[in-house]
């Protein structure tokens, strides 16, 4: 079997963990992989994809390149193409393929974890590029959603998914997480090596919301650490980061696996890495 030769493209990039999750579904399957990490800067990316296409079957991206790679795409998928941001590539034949797996990616976790994106009201905090591929993931499995961000000026897109947009202020957020069924924050508050972080709760107290947040570490955030003290339903990021990826393998290989068997696997792998223990289930 010809080798899977694969790799993720960012700037900064030394924190990934894609060599981990897809080695790891490689190794499941049975697949023969090579899975490289390669720092690209902005002015770089045009040598990157000239050596892709020689070299390599796709490639995951992470920031700042989920933008910067469209114009290179041949395709894109429609689902990518109206969240305006790729971080999935196939290449066939020497052209490259754009795709978007962190909306599905989250779906999956949160279906892993018994809560549901589809038919409920959401409310999301913050709005960069993973606020965007959730949000419209979301309105396609027909929820409602509320984003509310420091700079709602700068959130069109979302009004234009058909989402409502306003200030993230603690009167805001206690006031939709009423009557939200689900609570996604896609800020970096609270996440490792971030200084800021969630200063007030007491929307908490507001709510019988399930509550996601993205970030995966620590494992438990501040905002986790408050669903738990007062027995809201909570996972963390690390099961959208891993999912994402096994729907991104998929596209890769074209190989057919149980997906959801396969992001149970490759969690606990994780798990143990990062935590040092094993636990895909997070609430």
């Amino acid at each position: 079997m010809e080798k899977l030769m694969l790799g993720v493209i960012g700037d900064p990039i030394a924190h990934t963990l894609s060599p981990l999750i897809q080695n790891a579904i490689a190794e499941k399957l049975g697949i023969p992989a090579e899975y490289g990490v390669y720092h690209v800067p902005l002015a770089d990316l045009p040598d990157f994809v000239d050596m892709a296409k020689k070299t390599l079957r796709g490639f995951n991206i992470t920031i700042p390149h989920k933008q910067n790679i469209l114009p290179y795409l041949a395709e894109i998928d429609d689902y990518a193409a109206g969240c305006g941001a790729v971080n999935t590539v196939r290449i066939k034949d020497g052209k490259l393929h754009g795709y978007n797996t962190d909306g599905d990616g989250l779906r999956m976790a949160m279906a892993m974890n018994d809560i549901r994106m589809e038919n409920n009201r959401i409310l999301m905090l913050g709005a960069g590029g993973a606020a965007r591929s959730i949000c419209r993931k979301a309105l396609e499995l027909g929820s409602s959603v509320t984003v509310l961000c420091r700079n709602p000026e700068k959130a069109d897109d979302f009004r234009t998914f058909g989402a409502s947009v306003g200030q993230m202020t603690t009167e805001n957020i206690s006031c939709h997480a009423e009557t939200a069924g689900i609570i996604i924050n896609a800020t970096p508050l609270g996440m490792e090596g971030i200084r800021e972080d969630f200063t007030d709760l007491s929307f908490l107290d507001r709510t019988k919301a399930a509550v996601v947040d993205i970030v995966y570490k620590p494992a438990e955030t501040t905002l986790l650490k408050g669903c738990r003290e007062r027995d809201l339903t909570c996972m963390n990021g690390l099961g959208m980061l891993v999912c994402q990826a096994v729907y991104a393998f998929a596209i890769f290989s074209e190989a057919e696996f149980d997906l959801e068997a396969m992001a149970g696997h490759v969690m606990d792998v994780v798990s143990k890495v990062i935590y040092g223990k094993t636990n895909h289930k997070e609430n």
